[in-house]
């Protein structure tokens, strides 16, 4: 068993396949993240449009204020 363990370590191919799926994973992960930051802003973006101004919001939040607007839009679009 020992002897297979090194000979899948030292293959070229499985350290091209580890490296690829890692890459992957770490894409994943990043793209998640990405997806999480997004939500949280369209969930603060709603809770702010009650109290502030799209210019307000866009200034608290850092983002463009057409972002804002596409939030608010797409959220008036699920009700």
């Amino acid at each position: 068993m020992h002897r297979r363990v090194c000979q899948i370590k030292a293959s070229e191919k499985a350290e091209v396949k580890y490296m690829q799926t890692w890459e992957e994973k770490i894409l994943i992960k990043q793209e998640g993240i990405a997806e999480g930051r997004l939500e949280e802003k369209k969930e603060l973006t709603r809770k702010l449009a009650n109290k502030f101004s799209i210019e307000q919001i866009a200034e608290i939040l850092e983002i463009d204020i057409s972002e804002v607007e596409n939030i608010l839009k797409e959220s008036q679009n699920r009700k």
